[in-house]
């Protein structure tokens, strides 16, 4: 809806959330894509945003800024979302900040919002599913700045398009929104938790020769890159990332969401993997009970409480040991 109402390019960083490009799309937007760098961690710096800007002639464009990002779960400084709000004021950009994960932040402290750095030209979407473990919740939240015409222009098309959120939903809002110092305790462990998980998962990705997995700061994603065996995926059969996936959920029974998929080319071996696969109830109990603080034993909690995201890495290992010797993977 908030595409809809803006005039402008909407200008989309790479690797994307998925749903971002074919709203545009939907909408008849220009699209610009940014390809981001692992070298820059994944996140868009200003010169790559001034680029793109030249290459547009409208008064006016849109950029889609997640943070914490889906799905590499970085997250940005204060400083390196003061140079962006830079170059978009000079350049008059309006920042829809996705920030449905900043409370999975994992040190919630020191978290920015664009919205404080650059009030002006800033609407931060959120929602309830997400921090409050509550995903068939689906209530988008919209925090926009003293624009009354965008405003009524919003709620026109809302009125239009679903008139209301579900009263069940709007109840359960009321508590989760409440800051109640349990609710409050709850998002804490779970962002702890994710931590805990997510540098597990990235540390013994990055052990695999040729793998290269991010460090998630948030949410409960990273992007895994394995470029390295390009050529040799190529030779055995797979032409795209979509391909290579869809054996590896035949062979390994491990599924990755493939890099086409999150506005990345289609012989881009990176795929987004999500190592949230346990019983969450079991692993709060279990964190609540004998809190790791040790690598040791966090390493330990890990491999105890979370059987298929261990399973699930071993499996790759093993996938990729195969395709490293030439060979179409079978499942051992």
């Amino acid at each position: 809806m908030i595409i809809a109402v803006l005039e402008g390019p909407v200008i989309i960083p790479s690797p994307s959330w998925v749903s971002y490009l074919p709203q545009a799309k939907i909408l008849k937007k220009e699209v610009l894509s940014i390809s981001l760098s692992r070298d820059d961690d994944y996140k868009l710096t200003p010169k790559k945003l001034s680029d793109t800007i030249a290459q547009t002639y409208s008064k006016q464009r849109i950029l889609i800024l997640n943070n914490p990002n889906n799905p590499t779960g970085a997250e940005y400084s204060k400083e390196e979302l003061e140079d962006i709000a830079e170059v978009c004021r000079k350049n008059n950009v309006i920042v829809i900040s996705d920030e449905i994960y900043a409370r999975t932040s994992f040190d919630f402290e020191k978290f920015s919002s664009m919205a404080k750095i650059y009030p002006e030209k800033t609407i931060v979407t959120g929602g309830l599913s997400k921090d409050r473990s509550a995903g068939g919740y689906r209530m988008g939240v919209g925090i926009f700045p003293n624009n009354k015409e965008l405003i009524e222009d919003i709620l026109k098309i809302a009125g239009s398009t679903y008139s209301c959120v579900a009263a069940p939903i709007q109840y359960a809002a009321i508590v989760a929104y409440s800051q109640d110092p349990e609710i409050e305790k709850y998002i804490y462990n779970c962002a702890q938790i994710h931590s805990t998980i997510g540098r597990i998962t990235s540390l013994r990705l990055n052990k695999i020769a040729g793998v290269n997995a991010t460090i998630p700061k948030g949410a409960f994603y990273l992007l895994v890159d394995f470029n390295a065996y390009s050529d040799k995926l190529k030779e055995i059969g797979f032409n795209s990332c979509a391909e290579f996936c869809e054996h590896m959920v035949g062979v390994e029974h491990t599924a990755l969401l493939p890099g086409n998929s999150l506005l990345l080319p289609e012989d881009d071996f990176s795929v987004r993997l999500s190592y949230v696969d346990y019983d969450g109830d079991e692993v709060l109990k279990a964190w609540q009970r004998n809190q790791p603080h040790t690598d040791q034993e966090k390493e330990e909690f890990v491999e105890k409480n979370c059987p298929l995201v261990s399973q699930g890495i071993k499996n790759i290992e093993r996938y990729f040991a195969q395709v490293s010797e030439g060979k179409m993977p079978v499942h051992a």
